[in-house]
């Protein structure tokens, strides 16, 4: 059972209400995650700012395959759950999901460098200044910091959803 109950729309505080109301329109559900937060309505409106953020610069399946990846090590089933869904959306295979071994060859460079940046900010808060080099053969400057906010993002999530227990619907 969760630490702290997810609230309806109803219950939630009135500056989450609106959030609350956009999160339901654009997932279909509520979602306990986001439903949680809301008793902290400027912790949830940063939320999901950087959230809608993540969305704007980086291919589906990267930034998918990074989140994922960053839930995986951190054995989030919470995120993982959606995550996973994202990414099979975004094209990403299952046997891809299953592997998630950057040296696998199930995901091509690019996608192997996108893995061990989520695992090396993921494990080690640092990344190495070779794989930024390699990085930046595909991504740009700002694609790159949407990479980063992704990773942390991910790793913001699985810590909430861990420190409170939240689980899935």
């Amino acid at each position: 059972m969760s630490y702290v109950a997810p609230l309806t729309i109803d219950e939630a505080p009135q500056d989450s209400q609106p959030l609350l109301k956009a999160i339901e329109k654009k997932f279909g559900q509520s979602l306990n995650l986001f439903s949680t937060l809301a008793h902290q309505p400027d912790v949830l409106g940063g939320v999901t700012q950087i959230n809608d953020g993540i969305h704007q610069d980086l291919k589906d399946s990267y930034r998918e395959l990074a989140y994922y990846k960053a839930s995986h090590i951190n054995k989030c089933d919470y995120c993982s759950h959606y995550h996973r869904q994202a990414a099979l959306k975004a094209g990403l295979s299952e046997d891809q999901l299953n592997s998630m071994d950057a040296g696998s060859d199930l995901f091509d460079e690019e996608e192997q460098a996108i893995l061990e940046y989520a695992d090396q900010l993921t494990r080690t808060a640092k990344v190495d200044a070779e794989l930024v080099d390699r990085l930046k053969q595909f991504l740009d400057d700002r694609q790159l910091v949407t990479l980063a906010a992704t990773v942390s993002l991910a790793n913001f999530t699985n810590r909430v959803n861990h420190g409170l227990d939240i689980e899935l619907p």
